[in-house]
């Protein structure tokens, strides 16, 4: 390998481990932890949706350009980002049901789509695979609590899975640049 393509695998290698680390933790800690590490992602968010709002406000007092959607969608997002900080808890517990909802209407939308004029050729596979989304989206939406925690887990598994990947990728390169 040449010199460029060298230092292009190395400067790869130093960008995705920071990455591939903070996912593994993350998905230990949704694992582990999993109310604390949703409240604390919640918390996060309603920082940023409250920095968000108060600099649009600002912008808005003090640029140039004077735009009041500008002031009403800042102080939107502050109002919005400080319930979130302040109610963490209830936010977390709406995760579940927006799971249960989207996969109903995900269910709901792919039978109307086999209800249009066409030729399906896996359209057996596609009611089941519907009527299952429907079903565990019903099931959802009556038992939210039961459910929020699997969900947890399930994202802490995908986020320490795709970190434990990106570590393997990391050190099949290392090996190819020694070789």
């Amino acid at each position: 390998m040449n010199e460029t393509t060298n230092e292009l695998i190395k400067r790869m290698h130093r960008a995705k481990l920071v990455p591939a680390i903070i996912s593994i933790a993350f998905g230990i800690a949704l694992i582990i932890a999993r109310q604390s590490a949703m409240e604390v992602i919640v918390k996060i968010a309603a920082g940023m949706l409250i920095a968000c709002g108060v600099g649009c406000v600002l912008v808005y007092l003090f640029g140039p350009v004077k735009d009041s959607s500008q002031f009403v969608v800042g102080g939107f997002a502050a109002l919005i980002g400080f319930l979130a900080w302040f109610n963490s808890g209830f936010v977390v517990s709406l995760f579940p049901i927006i799971a249960g909802i989207i996969l109903l209407m995900n269910g709901l939308s792919n039978l109307a789509t086999l209800s249009a004029p066409g030729f399906y050729p896996n359209r057996g596979l596609i009611v089941v695979f519907s009527v299952l989304m429907i079903a565990a989206g019903i099931l959802i939406l009556i038992h939210p609590a039961a459910i929020e925690g699997a969900l947890m887990v399930v994202i802490g598994i995908s986020y320490l899975v795709s970190g434990i990947f990106d570590l393997i990728l990391l050190y099949q390169v290392k090996n190819m640049l020694m070789s």
